[in-house]
C-alpha cells in the first residue's frame, strides 16, 4: 500500500477484499445450488404422471441405477430439500458478509475522504 496509509487502514482494506471474495463466492454457490434445484424440479415434473410402480433409471454419480418411480421420487425429494437447507445457509451468511461488507465501506470512505480533497 501507500505509505500515507496507516497499518490499520491497510487492515480493514485488506479485510474489505477478503468480504468482497467471499460474496462473490457464496453468489456463486447459491447460484450453482439454484441450478441444481431446477434440474429437480424438471425430473420431478417429468415422472410425476408416472405410476408409481413404474420402473425408471436415475442418475447415481456417473451411474444409472435402476429404480421406481416411486423411490425416485422420494430420493429427488430429499436432495431438493437438501439443497434448499444449502441455498437459505448460504443466503443467511451472504447477509452477514454484505453487512459487514457495507460497514467496512462506510468506514473506509471516511477514512480515505480527506486525503483525496
Amino acid at each position: 500500500m501507500s505509505k500515507g496509509i496507516s497499518p490499520q487502514l491497510e487492515d480493514k482494506i485488506k479485510r474489505y477484499q477478503t468480504l468482497q471474495q467471499q460474496m462473490n463466492s457464496l453468489q456463486q454457490q447459491i447460484q450453482a445450488v439454484k441450478h441444481e434445484q431446477l434440474d429437480i424440479d424438471k425430473a420431478l415434473k417429468e415422472i410425476d404422471e408416472l405410476p408409481d410402480a413404474e420402473e425408471c433409471y436415475r442418475s447415481v454419480g456417473r451411474l444409472l441405477v435402476k429404480s421406481t418411480v416411486k423411490e425416485t421420487k422420494v430420493n429427488l425429494g430429499e436432495q431438493k430439500d437438501l439443497y434448499d437447507t444449502r441455498v437459505k445457509l448460504a443466503e443467511k451468511s451472504y447477509g452477514k458478509i454484505k453487512k459487514q461488507f457495507e460497514g467496512l465501506e462506510k468506514e473506509l470512505k471516511v477514512a480515505l475522504e480527506p486525503s483525496e480533497k
